[in-house]
């Protein structure tokens, strides 16, 4: 079961959920498939069987915690709050009531303009500023999170790239 469903409160359904886009972890698979990569063209050599296991191993172990990462991390906007929850080891959840509100900003860089994704950066009601990031098409996100404030009933959308 899913955290976001699991933390459903009576009356509660979830309008939009998703994973964090592909592409926003894509540094972090980039460098785990050099880093294979790597380790193999030193086994080939035959230089030092060791380090071509090592950097093998390193890769293989970053790309699997990588994809690990991506999948148990999810977000959520309900009829009644917004849902993020991340990580495996140290888990971090943010919960905000849709009625503490009162801004959504979007923060993009230009490869998250390319692939359309973003951090999403939630305040309100005298809270810090929480920053769900990696979001894919955060605009449509934001615009669910403006449409469950005013209660109108959107349609329910999964956002996964």
């Amino acid at each position: 079961m899913k955290y976001v469903e699991s933390t459903l409160l009576a009356g509660e359904r979830i309008v939009c959920e998703g994973h964090p886009c592909f592409w926003a972890v894509g540094p972090r698979i980039t460098l785990s498939l050099l880093l294979m990569v790597w380790g193999v063209l030193i086994g080939t050599m035959g230089t030092s069987p060791l380090a071509a296991v090592s950097f093998f191993t390193a890769g293989l172990g970053l790309f699997g915690a990588s994809l690990l990462a991506w999948w148990k991390t999810e977000f959520a906007v309900t009829n009644k709050r917004v849902v993020a929850r991340f990580g495996v080891v140290r888990r971090q959840t943010v919960e905000l009531t849709l009625a503490r509100v009162e801004s959504v900003r979007i923060e993009q860089s230009l490869i998250g303009r390319i692939f359309d994704y973003g951090s999403l950066v939630v305040g309100g009601g005298g809270l810090i500023a929480t920053s769900i990031p990696g979001i894919a098409n955060p605009h449509e996100f934001r615009r669910m999170v403006f449409l469950a404030q005013a209660a109108e009933e959107p349609v329910p959308l999964r956002l996964v790239a």
